[in-house]
């Protein structure tokens, strides 16, 4: 077994991208979050739903089949929603205990990144963030899973766990 484990969640499938990538590159385990309820397909209804996505807003998410205790390293992945990590990643750090795990932490967004970081240190108050990685894609709309963030930034944030 691995002392890493990738944990992700992934709307539009960039940071499941991302995810898998850094699970072969680090010889991970990999989790993925997923809500209860699935949401809507269409972007627009999401958009209306979520605009406030105020971190103190939640979602019920499915149980977590992993004993966190057996890892060490810690990679997380998701979404910016709103200048804001996405409500399944919320709602996951609020949930599951990461204390004295090392961490490094990734959004991916179309370049609007807020207070996404500022996210991740709040809700891990008792955890070493050791890297934060902007995941920058294409804003453009028939490019929106074109990577901007070169391999060479995702492998020097990567790094950050050795």
């Amino acid at each position: 077994m691995t002392d890493t484990l990738v944990i992700y969640y992934s709307f539009t499938g960039n940071s499941k991208k991302v995810s898998n990538y850094v699970k072969e590159k680090c010889h991970a385990d990999i989790l993925e979050l997923e809500p209860i309820v699935p949401f809507s397909s269409d972007y627009d209804e999401v958009v209306a739903e979520w605009q406030n996505n105020d971190i103190k807003r939640d979602i019920e998410i499915k149980k977590v089949d992993r004993d966190l205790s057996q890892y060490k390293k810690i990679v997380l992945i998701t979404c910016t929603w709103w200048y804001r990590i996405s409500p399944i990643m919320k709602k996951f750090l609020k949930e599951y205990d990461l204390t004295g795990k090392e961490i490094i932490v990734a959004s991916a967004n179309a370049g609007w990144l807020g207070h996404s970081f500022k996210d991740y240190e709040t809700l891990l108050p008792n955890s070493t963030i050791k890297g934060e990685l902007n995941l920058v894609f294409s804003s453009e709309e028939n490019k929106r899973d074109e990577m901007l963030t070169s391999t060479e930034e995702i492998n020097a944030w990567i790094e950050k766990l050795n």
